[in-house]
């Protein structure tokens, strides 16, 4: 078991820097999608400094802890994207019939496809999670925490999307559930707990898990640190991507080939 996980995580390694090494040869394209990344990320700052100055906490959020919650979400954002890139090919690969390639290789499917592919933009976001905790002074320990809880957000966000995307194996335009169920995963994260009802809060700790991307994170990670509640969110997102890998596998079953030539280097 530890030997199968040590080998998947050197194959995401390897992927994440032959991806980054390819894209390393257009240096200004490189560095122009991170600077406007991260410059695009900042204007929203500007829309809760308006909003701050009028109100003095939402829900008990101030400015510092909203930030908070976007910092997580662009991290989490960002680490998925730029590890796992190739998920958002999946409706691509299934509809054209061009998984034969991955189906042929020793690794697991849906590891490879999600590996095979890079968004150099999304480093941008990883840099502004950092950048977010400059702006609102946060202590040292917050920077070290930052990177963990972006990971865990960023498999919160990937396992999701592949669940639910995997609904094109069954169905044309499946993929416009899955956009949908980003969508909401992605804006509702950045914004406090307390604007939403007890009804959607359910559905935020379970269908879509919001809370388990940003809100939960947020609480017992930075502002009141809880190691169970860590833990439990340690939990539910293996339990996200268990069911990610079994939803693609389920999936397969009905996968019809392209019988399209080629290879992958």
């Amino acid at each position: 078991m530890l030997m199968a996980v040590k080998n998947n995580l050197k194959l995401i390694f390897s992927y994440f820097i032959l991806n980054i090494k390819k894209e390393w040869k257009y240096k200004a394209s490189f560095f122009m999608q991170l600077i406007m990344m991260i410059v695009n990320d900042l204007f929203f700052i500007i829309q809760w400094v308006i909003i701050f100055n009028l109100v003095d906490n939402i829900g008990g959020y101030g400015f510092n802890e909203t930030m908070l919650l976007w910092g997580i979400a662009a991290g989490g954002y960002g680490w998925c994207h730029a590890l796992f890139g190739g998920a958002w090919n999946i409706k691509d690969i299934v509809y054209d019939g061009k998984l034969d390639v991955y189906l042929t290789q020793p690794k697991s499917v849906l590891l490879n496809v999600c590996c095979s592919s890079t968004e150099i933009a999304a480093l941008g976001d990883i840099a502004y999670s950092f950048i977010v905790l400059a702006i609102i002074g946060a202590p040292w320990w917050w920077y070290l925490i930052m990177p963990f809880a972006g990971i865990l957000a960023g498999l919160v966000y990937v396992s999701v999307y592949v669940v639910f995307t995997s609904l094109c194996f069954y169905i044309k335009r499946g993929d416009a559930i899955a956009k949908s169920v980003e969508g909401t995963l992605n804006k509702s994260g950045n914004y406090p707990p307390a604007i939403y009802n007890n009804v959607v809060k359910a559905i935020f700790y379970t269908v879509i898990p919001v809370a388990f991307y940003t809100f939960v994170p947020a609480q017992f990670m930075f502002l009141t640190f809880n190691i169970w509640a860590v833990l439990g969110a340690v939990g539910f997102t293996a339990l996200w991507v268990i069911l990610a890998f079994a939803m693609f596998k389920m999936g397969l079953k009905k996968y019809n080939s392209g019988n399209l030539m080629g290879g992958r280097l």
